[in-house]
Parts: structure tokens; C-alpha cells; sequence
């Protein structure tokens, strides 16, 4: 799940972004506008339904191809001083769509296609690809999750690295900690570890 706080999040697969906010997120905590282009009225109803109260995290997800200026304007307040428990989440597929009254508000962040456990290179697998995928793993069906947890350790048994019993049951016991909504992030870098140290050993 995405944090709850106001952001800018910058991706050319809307589709995708989509599908993993729905997977995590509750439905009734989730409101999603598209458009092609944001516009005063669809302003207006962002900020209308931010002020419905809420006692539980509820995010605005925007998807938009363009950002009207009047539309940005007019959001600026709400998204400085967003009412509580409420998460505005601007969706776009470039960054100079945005005001820099907006962009200086707002923290951004970059969400690439979906990760693809045939597209994770193993054999170049190293501590800044598993940051990156880390940092991503919120945005990772549980589909997804448990595919490279299956991947990764496909990957070490085709190396002949010597897992030992305990690391072994780590990969057996990280598919249900998937399946019991355990934080993603935590349970790929357990074993991202695991396989990054038997890299460097080689064995």
C-alpha cells in the first residue's frame, strides 16, 4: 500500500498502478478519477469528497494525461492542508505536467512497469536492484510477490547454492507470509539477503 500522505506519483502504465492500488487497497477507502485532462470541475469534486470525514486512511487516486492549471489551483490549499485521514494521489506520465507550486508541495515518486519476475536479471542481482525492488514491492500484487519469491529461489537451486534448512524454510514460509498480508517489502528483503549472500560466496 502506498503511504498516506498527499503525493505525485509518475508512471507510463496507468493500468498497472491501477490494478496494484485496488489489490491493496480497501475499496471503500478508495476513490479513483481518470480523465484525460484534470479540469475545475473534477477539482471540485476532489476536494468535495476529501472533506467527507473519515476515520480510517481514504485515498483520491487522480489519473490524468493533463493537468489543467485552473484544476491545480484550485487543489493547492487542500493539498497543503489535506483534512484528516485523507491521501490525494496525483497519477501522471510526466513530471512538467505540474505547477511548481504543486511540485514543491508534493513529495514524487516514480512507479516503473510492473516487475516482471522473467525481467529480473538474477545473475546481475545486486544491493541497489533489490532497494529498488524493496521500494516497489508496495505497489507488487500478492501474485506478483510470490512469483519472485518462487523466482528467486528457482535461481539459487539452478546455481547450486547451498541453502541451508533454515533458509530453505525462509521460501516456503515467505509465500504465506504473502498470503497473510505480512509487509512485502520485509519478506523480499529477508530474501534478497539470503540469495545476495550466497552470490558473493559464491556457493
Amino acid at each position: 500500500m502506498i503511504e498516506p500522505h498527499n503525493q505525485i506519483i509518475i508512471t507510463q502504465d496507468f493500468d498497472t498502478l491501477r490494478q496494484n492500488l485496488q489489490e491493496s487497497i480497501e475499496k471503500e477507502n478508495l476513490d479513483i478519477i481518470e480523465t484525460d485532462e484534470l479540469k475545475i470541475e473534477h477539482a471540485k469534486e476532489i476536494i468535495s469528497k476529501a472533506y467527507k470525514a473519515t476515520k480510517t486512511n481514504h485515498y483520491i487516486v487522480v489519473f490524468a494525461n493533463k493537468f489543467n492549471i485552473y484544476a491545480q489551483n484550485a487543489l493547492l490549499k487542500i493539498l497543503e492542508e489535506p483534512p484528516d485521514n485523507i491521501s490525494i494521489v496525483l497519477c501522471a506520465k510526466n513530471r512538467s505536467l505540474f505547477l511548481p507550486t504543486i511540485l514543491s508541495r508534493l513529495p514524487q515518486k516514480i512507479f516503473d512497469q510492473k516487475i516482471d519476475k522473467e525481467d529480473l536479471e538474477f545473475e546481475r542481482f545486486d544491493l541497489e536492484r533489490l532497494y529498488e525492488l524493496v521500494h516497489n514491492a508496495k505497489f507488487l500484487s500478492k501474485a506478483d510477490a510470490k512469483a519472485l519469491i518462487k523466482a528467486m529461489l528457482h535461481f539459487a537451486i539452478k546455481q547450486n547454492y547451498a541453502l541451508n534448512e533454515r533458509e530453505l524454510d525462509y521460501f516456503a514460509h515467505a509465500i504465506k507470509l504473502i498470503d497473510l498480508n505480512s509487509n512485502v517489502a520485509n519478506v523480499l528483503l529477508t530474501a534478497g539477503l539470503i540469495l545476495l549472500t550466497h552470490k558473493k560466496r559464491g556457493k
